[in-house]
């Protein structure tokens, strides 16, 4: 889902936004209170570091590689905290930076990665600090350092658990949303987007594309005659049955009601037609079994290619929908896999 991608992206470009500003914001304060203190590298180190902000912030709406960018930000963003940390004449106060450095990773770079710069960071923060502790008073720093230790691990824990818990229902609605409910086959909205990325793929590679338009036979009188449930289970049935047909690179969907759709990558016309028959033979050798009576379902169907029949999507579908509707015409249970087949069957009067 494009879509999708680019509100993700959108979401973290923001987030980046605010924590250049605040970067940009405290790197001036704190250049100037180094600067009170005569710590000359921090001072250097903050403007320096708030001059690279204002210039993030001047092109991240305009970055095409957020991640790059993010990135080029975050290492030289983190290693100043260390430096800080590790300064005799800064305050202990800086190690609360260090314990935004998980939620500052999961934030921007996602579950993995941020679950590896949370620990490189946060590691060698805790090692900083404990070269500063006195060395007499072992005690009373292991008892400081499982206190931040325990504390940075929490808040570790739960930007790891918040962002896996995200990234899982970000997927739960994505699949919801491209997933047909009764037939758990992929839907209209599915289909175009792996639609333009295979259209690409066989443009750059000049391979074939096919699309078989599928629509069940007199699926009105099965519900008609047995009722909705079994339409249901008719429904159901159909997309097991042609499932099992079907490579695991090819794309099967419902578009609506009894219309389906094959989305065959690498597929040339003739071959398309010779699988869109394989599952016209495959469902009318399976009928749908009712009350322990068989009950026949058959389908017609259409084929189109890219090239010949169109470059979108919508002139694929219009071509294979209008075979269809010829198959239909013709007496149904048939592939019409042409358009001179399809001219030929509507000249027929009657």
């Amino acid at each position: 889902m494009p879509d999708h991608f680019a509100k993700n992206e959108q979401h973290r470009r923001l987030v980046l936004k605010a924590l250049l500003w605040i970067t940009l914001v405290g790197g001036l304060f704190f250049f100037v209170v180094n600067l009170l203190r005569d710590n000359w590298l921090l001072a250097t180190l903050e403007i320096g570091y708030a001059g690279v902000s204002l210039y993030m912030l001047m092109i991240i709406d305009r970055t095409r590689n957020l991640q790059l960018l993010t990135t080029i930000y975050l290492l030289p963003f983190f290693s100043i905290m260390i430096v800080a940390l590790s300064r005799p004449h800064t305050t202990f106060a800086v190690f609360a930076w260090i314990q935004t450095i998980p939620i500052i990773c999961y934030m921007l770079l996602g579950l993995r990665l941020g679950l590896y710069g949370s620990i490189l960071f946060v590691g060698i923060g805790l090692f900083t600090f404990n070269q500063r502790l006195p060395a007499e008073q072992q005690l009373v720093n292991a008892v400081i350092l499982a206190n931040l230790g325990l504390a940075s691990l929490a808040v570790m824990i739960f930007a790891h658990i918040y962002e896996r818990s995200r990234v899982l229902n970000e997927k739960r609605l994505i699949e919801q949303a491209t997933t047909d409910a009764l037939t758990g086959l992929a839907n209209r909205m599915k289909l175009s987007e792996v639609f333009e990325r295979e259209r690409a793929h066989a443009l750059r590679n000049d391979t074939a594309l096919s699309l078989v338009f599928v629509d069940i036979d007199h699926f009105k009188q099965i519900n008609d005659r047995f009722g909705h449930e079994v339409g249901d289970r008719a429904l159901a049935h159909f997309a097991t049955v042609l499932t099992q047909r079907l490579r695991i690179t090819d794309l099967f969907c419902r578009m609506g009601g009894e219309e389906f759709a094959v989305l065959l990558p690498g597929t040339p016309p003739g071959r398309a037609r010779e699988i869109a028959e394989s599952l016209r033979q495959r469902l009318a050798d399976k009928p749908l079994e009712v009350a322990g009576s068989a009950v026949p379902m058959t389908l017609s169907a259409g084929v189109a290619s890219l090239g010949s029949d169109g470059q979108s999507l919508d002139e694929l579908m219009r071509a294979a929908d209008r075979r269809t509707y010829a198959a239909k015409r013709a007496g149904r249970n048939q592939v019409v896999a042409d358009e001179d087949e399809a001219s030929a069957i509507d000249a027929v009067p009657g």
